[in-house]
């Protein structure tokens, strides 16, 4: 009797009795003609039939298939499903009792097969709306379990029953899906083609359901039914098997990713606070622009932040669910697609990866954020640089020449230092020895089914770097034209403001306004668009991974580059190797570009994410430090000085030094760090021992750069570089290892090349300052001349007005990296090591003749011709001045402290400059700096300039006695007297300094361009002996 009655209320039927209407969600529907049936069947005196195992067939027939109720207030499917739900609640209404349990049994079997004839077969009847839904009833049944409301599915539904009123009848009867139903009745039906057309539908339409979804709307529901399909085995096996998976995106291009009839799985990723910028993208609601950051140029700070926060939570869960999703497609049979998936929509858009790209090739930027973040995700298992981390064993540089995944987007990418051939003979060497390369790891397991190659590890690895690549890099990249974008529509709008403010004409007003309106709209829309790429690329969780992750990227390509053991930087020495690893110079350019590119937009947007303390995402900088103090100065491990030099322009963020007034020295202003930072500059033992030569170098090396406008970008390159030297040399042990490095070249190399570039660069860019001084005093005058400027036409004075302004701002940069230079020879020449290096022969002829120049023009009569308006605007002549002198004096005092063995020589050379000498200059710089200069140093400055006039009266008579000197006693490259001859292999003689000097900017014998190196020069006796001869005979007789 119990059996029976728990068959009654599962199913909702009776074989006698009235119909029951009113019993819940399924009415209870009595089979009167089934009784008639079965009571015809059995003697006359037995008992009436009863609802038992036995004829509980034929009732699901009668039910079902032979005469279903009319009017029946629930679709056949979600009938079954409402059964299998009751079923459940039998079985915990029955506990233990045995009857129960093999009741349910029984109905749970009917159901699920009578559910695979509905929705396989076609044998259950169903209305016509109901037969075109078919399976999409069970999408809509998963829908509801995982929160989605009635009004909403009804909605969602309508177009497919004809109009809201018949989705809502519809919906009425629809049964939220019953826990292990759906799992159930996958494993039943695995083998049935069926099946895999069902989840085809179902994975579609829940597809294009969440392509109009936007972060603000309700996505769970969506995500939650995904993840319950995908991790039943038989359905994901389905979904990866149909051809909506993943489309030939080479022929359809990457948008194709994100078209839910053609890629499934791609508009789950689309969802993002950032707006799809292709052409006819479907708009995703509600609107984040619109309810978030419209009018946020206007709003306070707090609401958009308020805003942004939510966002940011909003989008946890989504990257949480779809991590879920990707994970749990990655550990059964459903690996090899899951992968194939990947790699195709990562090859498929390497559109992404051009400078320029159309957002209608290629699936748009949240798209790639989400996936990046998602593989990121996968990697924080092993994202642990300690030695025990199971990254060490797994990752194999091969991959990157034959990893099967990404083969065609990484093939054709820049390397760190190999040409064409060289990366051809390694990819070969590679493939020969099984795409294992001379660094893989040993023992390594075998990676996915198909591919026994790379383990998972080092496949997730290579992925995510490329993910990045195209996704949060990409964007980052993209930022600083979406900034010039918005503040441009800002000037705009000001303008506009003013101009509707100013018009007095009616016409020209309207006019005007609607262009205000116009130019407000763009701001607005600009500003929407910079919120919400800010709201992803700087939300902590992100930051913190990408962090990780290229920290990760870090240890790993210092390990490659030393051939080290795991970890790296463990066991490290500078220099590198030499010739360096091809595992290493083989990778891909972007893997360190992208790392520094995330470095300085984190350092420069949120410097407070890199701290340690509260508020920050604590990723340690260590390895960053380590890697770049490695190889900063390795041209034969990085061959771009572009790049290398960006490595500086990181280190430089991280100084342990807060905001300053700048002490009058004109360096950037900086947001630095706290004590961490301190620690990462000061106490690392190789960095330590090795930033400060390593920086010397570098310096000299960005000289010449292989970037466009190269020329220019040196000298903001050096200023960065001599900001973190000035931190440096304000630290005992940084300033004792440069010094020490000073004296082991024994003034010479490096350090030698370095005081040349100072020397060179304040001449070039004093230089290019006064010429344009010249060029704005001259714009002056002529806009002065009401004659002359009234001559001109419009257009002329525009262009005229432009090009003026254009100087200005070139005048500013020059006059910050002229300032940059001069206080950097204000501090490395006031120790006695880094300044005999400018008092070589060959170098303290050219920083005089420098310096004394540019006094010309700040105490001389020539100061009147750079006179300008506002000229404090664009340069502090006085503080520019004091800097000059205090070069000089710096100098001075080593030179007469610790003078070499042939003296003093500063003085002297000083005086020696007939082009620019005179000793009245100095005395004027004493005047204009009487408030600035101590006693000591106006005392010392006096003493240089009578030392400087005794040396040029006596150079004066050299002169006399020196007329007429014979060719052969003259230096081939400068035509003046050589005080040390020497023979090069050319066969020319030259004086030692002036060769010298032209080797330190081209190592080639500049009469046949051929190398050469100062060991090559052979001291020419015979000639030094025949001009001492000669002039000794001139001075017996005197000047002719």
């Amino acid at each position: 009797m119990a059996e029976t009655e728990v068959l009654q209320r599962v199913f909702a039927l009776r074989l006698y009795g009235e119909p029951d209407p009113s019993s819940g969600g399924a009415p209870v529907v009595v089979l009167s003609e089934l009784a008639k049936e079965l009571e015809s069947e059995v003697p006359a005196d037995a008992p009436k039939p009863v609802l038992d195992p036995g004829v509980l067939d034929r009732a699901l027939v009668a039910r079902l298939i032979e005469s279903p109720p009319p009017n029946y207030s629930q679709p056949p499917i979600h009938y079954l499903l409402g059964c299998y739900e009751r079923s459940t609640e039998e079985l915990r209404r029955g506990g233990s009792n045995e009857a129960v349990k093999a009741a349910v049994a029984t109905a749970r079997d009917l159901i699920l097969n009578y559910a695979g004839l509905a929705l396989f077969a076609g044998v259950v009847p169903q209305a016509p709306a109901l037969e075109t839904r078919g399976a999409l009833q069970l999408l809509d049944a998963l829908l509801l379990r995982h929160g989605f409301n009635a009004p909403a599915l009804a909605s969602a539904v309508a177009p497919a029953f004809g109009g809201p009123a018949q989705a809502q009848v519809y919906v009425s009867g629809c049964v939220a899906m019953p826990a292990g139903l759906l799992e159930e009745l996958a494993a039943r039906h695995d083998k049935d083609e069926g099946l895999t057309d069902a989840v085809a539908k179902m994975v579609v339409e829940l597809s294009r359901l969440f392509s109009r979804i936007s972060p603000l709307g309700d996505p769970a529901p969506y995500l939650g039914a995904l993840s319950q399909l995908l991790a039943c085995e038989p359905l994901a096996r389905a979904a990866v098997g149909c051809r909506q998976w993943l489309p030939d995106l080479k022929v359809a291009t990457g948008r194709a990713a994100v078209l839910s009839g053609a890629c499934w799985l791609g508009p789950f990723f689309n969802i993002s606070p950032i707006p799809d910028q292709a052409r006819g993208a479907p708009s995703q609601e509600p609107s984040v622009a619109a309810l978030c950051f419209a009018g946020a140029e206007g709003r306070r700070p707090g609401d958009v932040n308020n805003s942004v926060s939510s966002l940011r939570l909003a989008m946890t869960g989504v990257t949480a669910s779809l991590h879920g999703c990707v994970k749990a497609l990655l550990k059964r049979t459903t690996k090899p697609a899951m992968l194939r998936w990947l790699g195709g929509v990562l090859e498929g858009n390497g559109e992404r990866g051009k400078m320029e790209f159309s957002p209608d090739a290629a699936v748009p930027d949240g798209f790639m954020a989400n996936l990046a973040a998602v593989l990121l995700k996968l990697c924080e298992p092993f994202m642990d640089t300690s030695p025990a981390s199971p990254f060490w064993r797994r990752v194999d540089p091969g991959f990157v020449a034959a990893g099967g995944l990404l083969d065609g987007a990484l093939a054709g990418e820049t390397r760190l230092a190999a040409d064409r051939d060289e990366e051809a003979a390694w990819r070969e060497r590679v493939g020969s020895n099984g795409a294992a390369s001379p660094s893989s790891p040993t023992g390594a397991s075998p990676g996915a089914e198909g591919d026994e190659r790379f383990h998972f590890i080092c496949q997730a690895f290579f992925l995510t770097a490329h993910a990045l690549h195209l996704g949060p890099v990409r964007i980052i990249q993209s930022m600083d034209d979406l900034i010039r974008e918005l503040q441009w529509a800002q000037e705009n709008v000001r303008q506009t403001e003013d101009m509707v403010a100013s018009s007095s004409n009616p016409m020209e007003k309207a006019l005007l306004e609607r262009k205000l309106v116009a130019w407000r709209n763009a701001l607005d829309a600009a500003s929407c668009r910079y919120h919400a790429a800010i709201t992803v690329l700087l939300d902590p969780a992100l930051v913190a991974n990408m962090l990780s992750y290229y920290r990760l990227m870090a240890a790993w390509l210092t390990r490659l580059a030393t051939q080290g053991s795991a970890g790296g930087a463990g066991a490290l020495t500078l220099p590198l190797p030499d010739p360096a690893p091809k595992d290493f110079t083989c990778m891909p350019e972007y893997f360190v570009e992208d790392m520094v590119v995330v470095l300085e937009y984190v350092g420069r947007s949120a410097p407070h994410l890199l701290s340690a303390a509260a508020g920050g995402v604590g990723v340690r900088l260590d390895e960053f430090a380590v890697f770049f103090t490695s190889l900063m100065a390795s041209p034969t491990h990085v061959r771009s000085a572009f790049l290398r030099s960006r490595m500086s322009d990181v280190l430089e963020m991280w100084l342990p030094q807060d905001e300053e007034a700048d002490g009058g020295r004109g360096f950037r202003s900086r947001r630095g760090g706290g004590a961490d930072l301190a620690a990462l500059f000061n106490c690392h033992p190789l960095v330590v021992e090795h930033l400060a030569p390593v920086l010397l170098q570098l310096y000299n090396e960005i000289e010449r750069t292989e970037r466009e406008g190269a020329f220019y970008f040196k000298f903001r390159m050096r200023v960065t570089i001599a900001n973190i030297l000035k931190y440096l040399w304000s630290v005992p042990q940084h300033r004792a290892v440069w010094l020490a490095f000073v004296r082991g070249e024994q003034y010479r190399g490096t350090s030698e090349k370095f005081a040349s570039m100072l020397i060179n660069d304040t001449t070039y860019l004093m230089g290019e300052v006064l010429k344009l001084l010249k060029l704005l005093r001259e714009a002056e005058d002529i806009r002065a001349d009401e004659a002359k400027w009234g001559a001109m036409g419009a257009r002329e004075r525009e262009e005229h007005q432009r090009l003026a302004a254009h100087n200005g701002q070139q005048l500013k940069a020059l006059v910050r990296s002229a300032m940059s230079v001069l206080d950097t020879l204000n501090f490395v020449t006031e120790e006695v090591d880094t300044t005999r290096t400018f008092l070589q022969p060959h170098m303290v002829t050219r920083l005089a003749d420098s310096l004394d120049y540019f006094l010309v023009y700040l105490v001389g009569p020539e100061r009147r011709q750079l006179r300008i308006k506002n000229l404090s605007e664009f340069l502090d002549p006085r503080e520019l001045l004091r800097r000059l002198i205090v070069v000089y004096l710096h100098v001075d005092a080593v030179d007469r402290a610790a003078p070499g063995a042939e003296g003093a020589v500063f003085a002297a050379a000083i005086g020696a400059d007939k082009r620019s000498f005179r000793a009245e200059n100095f005395h004027e710089a004493l005047s204009v700096l009487d408030s600035v200069l101590t006693v000591g140093q106006k005392e010392a400055l006096h003493s240089l300039s009578q030392r400087a006039l005794a040396a040029s009266c006596a150079a004066e008579e050299d002169e006399e006695m020196g007329e007429g000197v014979p060719e052969e006693f003259l230096c081939a490259i400068m035509s003046t007297p050589m005080k040390d001859p020497v023979l090069l292999p050319s066969g020319v003689v030259v004086d030692r300094p002036n060769i010298q000097r032209h080797l330190l900017s081209d190592p080639t014998d500049p009469f046949n361009r051929q190398p050469l190196t100062e060991d090559q020069l052979v001291p020419a006796t015979d000639v030094a002996q025949r001009f001492a001869e000669w002039r000794r005979n001139r001075s017996s007789v005197g000047p002719q």
